[in-house]
């Protein structure tokens, strides 16, 4: 094959290369930054790498011109010469390099803990003492200001950057023979504990959380195994009591961490549940808003977690909504809200609130996702027409929604259900009861206790059919004895049905 011939096979669009993807996400403050950083001899001494940039630069913010061809990038850097493969796949590369040490800079230009702590490590392998004492000091008391103010996006962070720094501290002076603080010690060995346990608990909701999802283990995954240990053996309960004699400030943190382990552990009551609950409401001045946010989601797994459900259930529910609104955590940091939380406010709100949920879906609509956003829009108001008694339309919206999500597919199938018990369609109802059936045998990829309450769900309403067409009060006073004891979706429309064959 002539040379020319193989090299116009590599002649390919850079649409989907890594460095337009990661080009595409910048800001145009951004990449007026990026350029600044490509131009610094001190992180780039390539000058063809720089004009590669402001070529490519012409194209933002979408970079998906027909001019971003490798070889029509390549006349326009180098015009008159012969395309080479390598030497362009090379520049690529280096400026794919510059962009992911940009990101990196930026984010640790950000870091004031990490770089405090690179730098006292810098110094102190120097060995200059006088620096290294006055610069550990402010460091420490710059830690402890961001600690208080909620500066630290998660206070792992201030733990273990404490941590480090009373240790660097500790061996730096014993080294120099100046080691008189007994305290410093004990400092060490505190945070280190704090971390390790807050991180055992977030570690342990996302167990909790992929067992719901997925059908993963618990029992036998190790935070489980730990914390069950320590928990046996009162040893959280010992470390609690010693931290809020020693440290009230930290008691408060790991208390609000220990709840939320409780309520995820302990899940056929109310009491840790509303404990954490209480704990998360009085002390969210302590986290910024990102660690608030985890600390939220981890309310609402605890919550779909219980093993019971209450008449109240929705409008318990939905005071875990307001709380959200109210500390501003329903968005994520890039401004978008996550689909699961979005269909979970509509399916509770619509229980509550319509007016609410009528706003909510216009105000918020636009900050789901784009991959998802038409599913999440044609099923939320599917929800909402169910709960306004438009029947009719909520099966048209229904019925559009071509998700591959396996939850969204559960969903969407005992909607269907519902909707065809208040259209009387006895027909379609036998269809998709048996769909669905086999459908669950065929997945298991969520929870055993999930699958449980759904089918449980659909055995109800085809209950509620048969009373309907044949109607016992001895039964049907039974049925609702069982619905109202046993955990079960849609607890109140399902007794709001019965009633209505009582009051018949």
């Amino acid at each position: 094959m002539p040379s020319w011939r193989a090299g116009n096979l590599n002649l390919k669009f850079m649409h989907k290369s890594s460095l337009l993807e990661i080009l595409r996400t910048f800001s145009k403050q951004e990449l007026i930054k990026f350029e600044d950083f490509v131009r610094s001899p001190y992180f780039n001494k390539k000058e063809n790498v720089l004009k590669l940039f402001l070529e490519i630069r012409k194209y933002s913010p979408a970079f998906e011109s027909e001019n971003l061809v490798k070889d029509k990038t390549w006349t326009a850097l180098f015009p008159g010469k012969v395309y080479n493969y390598g030497i362009m796949k090379n520049l690529i590369h280096d400026l794919g390099k510059l962009c992911e040490s940009f990101l990196s800079e930026e984010v640790y230009s950000r870091n004031e803990t990490q770089r405090s702590l690179d730098f006292l490590n810098t110094i102190s392998s120097r060995n200059i003492l006088n620096v290294f004492m006055n610069k550990i000091e402010s460091a420490e008391k710059a830690f402890l200001k961001n600690f208080k103010s909620a500066k630290y996006d998660f206070l792992t962070d201030y733990y273990d950057g404490m941590r480090d720094l009373n240790h660097m501290k500790v061996r730096f002076l014993q080294a120099n023979e100046q080691f008189k603080k007994k305290d410093e010690l004990v400092k060490s060995p505190e945070h280190l504990i704090f971390s390790f346990l807050i991180k055992c608990f977030e570690t342990f909701h996302d167990v909790i959380l992929n067992s719901l999802n997925y059908n993963s283990p618990v029992k036998s995954n190790i935070s489980y195994l730990i914390l069950k240990e320590l928990e046996d053996h009162s040893i959280l309960k010992n470390i609690l009591e010693y931290t809020k004699e020693q440290s009230p400030e930290n008691y408060r943190v790991l208390e609000c961490y220990y709840s939320m382990y409780k309520a995820l552990s302990v899940n056929d009551s109310l009491e840790y549940f509303n404990e954490f609950k209480n704990n998360l409401s009085q002390n969210s001045g302590l986290f910024s808003e990102a660690e608030l946010r985890e600390l939220y989601n981890g309310l609402l797994t605890s919550f779909g977690n219980r093993k019971i459900t209450t008449k109240n259930f929705h409008h318990e529910y939905f005071s875990i909504i307001q709380i959200g609104f109210k500390n501003k955590i329903i968005l994520k940091p890039d401004g978008t809200i996550d689909p699961g939380n979005f269909t979970s406010i509509v399916n509770v709100s619509c229980a509550n609130d319509i007016k609410f949920t009528e706003e909510f879906i216009e105000n918020y609509k636009d900050k789901i996702p784009l991959e998802f956003r038409e599913n999440i829009y044609l099923y939320s108001m599917a929800v909402l027409n169910f709960s306004k008694k438009n029947f009719e339309r909520s099966l048209e919206f229904i019925v559009k929604v071509q998700s591959n999500d396996l939850l969204m597919k559960f969903d969407i199938k005992h909607l269907q259900l519902n909707i065809y018990y208040e259209l009387n369609d006895r027909v379609a109802f036998d269809y998709s009861y048996d769909a669905l059936k086999h459908f669950i045998k065929r997945s298991n990829l969520t929870n055993e206790s999930r699958i449980v309450t759904r089918v449980k769900h659909c055995e109800y309403i085809k209950a509620l059919f048969a009373h309907r067409e044949n109607y016992d009060a001895f039964k049907l006073s039974c049925l609702k004895e069982e619905i109202t004891v046993n955990k079960t979706i849609n607890k109140n429309w399902l007794l709001r049905k019965i009633g209505e064959l009582e009051n018949k």
